[in-house]
Order: structure tokens, then C-alpha cells, then sequence
């Protein structure tokens, strides 16, 4: 036991975990960035299709990072008691789970890449280049979904700072393979589409490597995944109790995303292009949310585990303050500039034009988004997953889907309609959540001594 490494977790605290977190998802959430960049580099039409498309992607990351998420927390739990064999037997349990999961999604994407655009009824040029991109991404994104359950082991531990040179390695690959593939450097044929699919692919697998050095040399964990394998009661199941619920609610939100994107499509393609650009330019809130999510949950789950509930009272209201104070920052930064930012993708004025009042609403929502991804990481991490997730999908499907419909279809109110309706989405569930906590209830959802 003496040379099992010791998470320095609590020892950080917040902005010692959240700083390194906040860094490796600036440099991870600048990839598809660029990539919208360097697609608009090939057309506008181009960086629509890929970003269309893009929930579907990213319901396959969304299940990695809550079962990565999922995992971590209940290694934490263990931590917080001292047990790191049951600790490190969670996180073997975590690695066997993103390998399976990872052939599963890349065998859906790569069977039907052809079908997804026609179900985004995109017009056949569209339909195309997001087939392009989907055949290549789409059915090697398991080495991303092991990249970040290598990430979280790493969070786990309180050894956040490694998944920052990670991510600069991914930035910095997918950079230079865009200018070959894309741009056309050294003489290379640029390849389009194509180029930014192959760029990402390189990229994910580049930074997967130096994560798997990092645990096993650096941090020296060590895995029982043998002893995973034969105890799955012990290791997937509970995983899967926390990862299950926790990735219905975010695969629910991309489905909502998704049925968004489907009634803006009808809107016309200058609705869906700035839907697309203005959601990149605010995924630096995200960013910031998540890292700010994912720091205070594996700090709130340690002191959990160690039956300190004071403290982690404490810990959720600091990780909140911080939370909305950080994001209101930010998102007025972001409406204050939208213009520019939004001209580094396109010079279309009618695209510009729709930006002032999307970009209004997007940054009226970030402080809704704040409340509720904080509070939904730490219960879900707590194993209170049934209730958050159960709450989201009632409200989403029985009142936000029905709402944007009404509004910006059938009653023709068009594009704000829409993502008015995905404001008070967000509002009505961080409501919800925030009143969970309070209660106390998720006390009774932790792991077993």
C-alpha cells in the first residue's frame, strides 16, 4: 500500500484543480474552432455541414465524459475513505468500459455516416461533405473516448496539470495537420473535408499516447485490469449505475440540440450557419463551466467520501459563485466583440446581421447553464444520476421541444423563438438541481464503505 500513489485532490482545492482543467479545455474546445475555421477556409457551406452534424458527434463524447466523469467520482468517493485498491479497481473498470464503448460508437458512425445528413435533411452538397467528415472522425472517435478516460484518471489523482500539455499536443498536431491537409502547406493537394477529418484523427492519437505514458510512468497507477474483468459486479456495474443516467441527460440536451438545429435548417441557411458560429464563439463558457463542473465535483465527492458533508456544502457554493461570476465575465466579453468574432468565420452580412440578437440570447442563457452544470455534475458524481437525468428529460421533451416548436415553427416567430426556448430549458432544470442539493437527499445515493 505504501507505494500506491495518493491523490492530491484536496490538497489543491478548486482553482489548483479548476486552473489546469480550465486550460486543457481552452486548448481541447479550440480544436473544433479551428476546425470550423479551417472549414470555412474550404466554404461556408462546408463548415455548416460539419456543424450540423456535430451533436451527433458529440453524444459519443458526452458518453465518454459522463462515464469518464462517472468513474473518477466514484474513485474519489474511495479516496475520500482511504480505499485506493477499490479506487484503482473502479478506474481499471472505467478503461474496460471507454474500450468497449469506443468499437461501439465507431462502428455506428462508420455504418451510418451516409444516413445522418439525411436525417438532418440536409441538401445533397451538405449531406455530402458531413458523410466526408463522419466516415473518417466518426469511426475512429474511441481514441478520443480513451483519451479522456486517461484524462479523468488523471483528474482523479489531482494530476489535472497533464491533461493541459495533453490538449496542447492535440491543439498543436490538429493545427499543423489542417495547414497540410487543409491549407495546402509543403506543396501537400489540400484535401477539404477530408483533411480536417484526418487532422483530428492524428491529433486524438497523438495526445492519447502521452496521457497513457503520463498514468503509467509518471503518476504510476497501477490498473488491476485482470481482476476488473473477473469482478465486473464491483466495476462496471457501479460505473454504469452513475454513467447510464448521467449520459441520457447530456445525449437528451444534444437530441434537443440536434431537433433545434433540424427546425433552424427549415429557416434558411444563413439561420443555421450563425446557429453553428455562434455556438463556437460561446464554447469558451462551456469551457469554463466544465472545468470549474468537473473540479468542484472531485473535490465535493472526496469530502463526501469521507462523510464531511459541512465541508462540501462549503465546496458547492464557492464552485457556484466562482462558477457564475466567471461565465457572466466572459459571455459579456463575448457579446461585447461578437462582431469581430463572428467575422473571423464569415463576411456574409446577413449571417452578421442574425448575430446581434443570437449572440443575446446565447449570453442571457450562460448564467442558467452555470447553475445547472455545476450542481448536475456534483449530485450525478454524488450517484443521485436517476433524479437529475429523469427531471432533464421530462423537461426538455415535455415542455422545451413542444415550445420551440410552437413558437418558431408553427407560429412562424422563427431563429430567437427557437433559442428563447432553449433559455428557459436550461433555467427550469438548474432549478431543479440546485433545490435537489439543497435538500440533502443525494446523501443517501453515495458509494458503500
Amino acid at each position: 500500500m505504501s507505494s500506491t500513489p495518493k491523490s492530491k485532490t484536496l490538497e489543491k482545492g478548486l482553482f489548483g484543480m479548476a486552473l489546469p482543467i480550465f486550460g486543457e479545455f481552452a486548448l481541447n474546445m479550440s480544436v473544433p474552432v479551428l476546425d470550423a475555421l479551417f472549414l470555412s477556409q474550404v466554404s461556408d457551406q462546408a463548415a455548416a455541414s460539419v456543424g450540423a452534424v456535430m451533436p451527433w458527434f458529440s453524444m459519443a463524447i458526452v458518453f465518454f465524459a459522463a462515464t469518464g466523469i462517472a468513474g473518477a467520482s466514484l474513485a474519489s468517493q474511495y479516496m475520500g475513505k482511504q480505499n485506493y485498491s477499490r479506487a484503482n479497481l473502479i478506474l481499471a473498470g472505467l478503461v474496460i468500459l471507454s474500450l468497449i464503448t469506443g468499437l461501439l460508437c465507431g462502428l455506428f458512425f462508420l455504418s451510418q455516416a451516409g444516413n445522418i445528413g439525411r436525417w438532418m435533411s440536409l441538401p445533397s452538397n451538405m449531406h455530402a461533405m458531413a458523410t466526408e467528415y463522419l466516415v473518417i472522425a466518426g469511426s475512429a472517435i474511441g481514441f478520443m473516448g480513451l483519451r479522456m478516460t486517461l484524462a479523468n484518471i488523471c483528474n482523479s489523482y489531482g494530476q489535472s496539470h497533464w491533461n493541459t500539455i495533453s490538449a496542447a499536443v492535440m491543439l498543436v498536431s490538429n493545427v499543423i495537420g489542417n495547414g497540410v491537409l487543409v491549407l495546402g502547406w509543403f506543396g501537400v493537394t489540400p484535401l477539404g473535408v477530408t483533411g480536417v477529418a484526418i487532422a483530428s484523427l492524428i491529433a486524438w492519437v497523438l495526445s492519447l499516447s502521452f496521457n497513457l505514458l503520463v498514468v503509467i510512468l509518471l503518476i504510476k497507477v497501477r490498473l488491476p485490469l485482470l481482476e476488473a474483468i473477473k469482478q465486473p459486479s464491483k466495476t462496471l456495474t457501479p460505473i454504469l449505475k452513475i454513467a447510464v443516467p448521467s449520459a441520457l441527460e447530456p445525449f437528451s440536451y444534444q437530441s434537443f440540440v440536434m431537433v433545434m438545429n433540424l427546425m433552424i435548417v427549415q429557416l434558411g441557411e444563413a439561420a443555421i450557419t450563425i446557429r453553428i458560429y455562434a455556438l463556437n464563439i460561446y464554447v469558451y463558457c462551456t469551457m469554463l463551466l466544465i472545468a470549474l463542473g468537473v473540479a468542484n465535483t472531485m473535490l465535493v465527492t472526496q469530502l463526501a467520501g469521507a462523510g464531511k458533508f459541512e465541508e462540501c456544502h462549503q465546496q458547492m457554493r464557492q464552485g457556484l459563485r466562482w462558477g457564475l461570476s466567471a461565465v457572466a465575465v466572459v459571455a459579456s466579453l463575448i457579446y461585447l466583440f461578437h462582431q469581430p468574432l463572428l467575422g473571423i468565420f464569415t463576411d456574409n452580412p446577413e449571417v452578421l446581421g442574425l448575430g446581434v440578437i443570437v449572440c443575446l440570447i446565447h449570453s442571457i442563457n450562460e448564467p442558467c447553464r452555470a447553475v445547472n452544470i455545476i450542481s448536475g455534475n456534483v449530485l450525478r458524481g454524488c450517484g443521485d444520476a436517476i433524479y437529475v437525468t429523469g427531471n432533464a428529460i421530462a423537461v426538455t421533451w415535455l415542455f422545451s421541444v413542444p415550445l420551440a416548436y410552437l413558437l418558431g415553427i408553427y407560429w412562424g416567430l422563427g431563429l430567437y423563438a427557437i433559442l428563447l426556448a432553449g433559455v428557459l430549458d436550461e433555467f427550469i432544470r438548474s432549478q431543479i438541481n440546485w433545490r435537489r442539493w439543497k435538500s440533502g437527499a443525494w446523501k443517501r445515493k453515495l458509494a458503500p464503505d
